[in-house]
């Protein structure tokens, strides 16, 4: 348990712009991933029991892990596609308004 500690308190030096970064590539490679899988897991060869219902079983797996990653890779990239929508300035007042509230309430916790 405490080398877990340890390895939480190496990860709280990173600042945040570069952590924001990490997430993004890695939820990207890993929506990737999923992507990837489904389609290598669809094309496998399927031994035919009883009128292709293991096949229909595969495809629902493999449908369900292709689900999976685009709404990874979407979840990732959502501050980039907000910002090409009407609701960009929107969006990005609001988190401006929620990191003044942080930065308040920072500001409390430490007086």
């Amino acid at each position: 348990m405490p080398r877990i500690i340890k390895e939480f308190k190496k990860t709280q030096g990173i600042p945040h712009d570069k952590r924001d970064k990490i997430i993004s590539y890695g939820g990207f490679l890993l929506g990737l991933l999923f992507i990837i899988a489904s389609i290598v897991y669809l094309n496998s060869p399927v031994e035919k029991v009883a009128d292709n219902v293991v096949f229909g079983e595969h495809a629902v797996i493999a449908t369900f892990l292709m689900i999976l990653g685009i709404l990874i890779i979407v979840v990732v990239l959502k501050d980039k596609i907000i910002s090409k929508t009407p609701l960009g300035d929107i969006y990005t007042q609001m988190k401006a308004i929620e990191n003044e509230k942080d930065k308040k309430d920072e500001k409390n916790k430490s007086e």
